[in-house]
């Protein structure tokens, strides 16, 4: 289910995502996405909201409705 949401985000939010989940520091992700540490924790943000906004109206709705 998380694909969905990946496979949604521009290339660079792939990108960040994976490097992040690599264990990139913000620095480095920077660094090789040639973009500020800033625009990467605001990019960062933005993902993890488009995750819990995913999350809240798929997840949370389909335990309810089998509950």
């Amino acid at each position: 289910e998380l694909y969905k949401v990946i496979k949604g985000l521009d290339p660079v939010g792939q990108q960040l995502l994976v490097l992040k989940l690599q264990g990139y520091s913000t620095a480095e992700i920077a660094g090789k996405l040639g973009i500020t540490e800033k625009a990467v924790y605001r990019r960062m943000d933005r993902i993890k909201e488009k995750i819990k906004k995913y999350y809240f109206t798929n997840i949370k709705y389909s335990v309810i409705v089998t509950a």
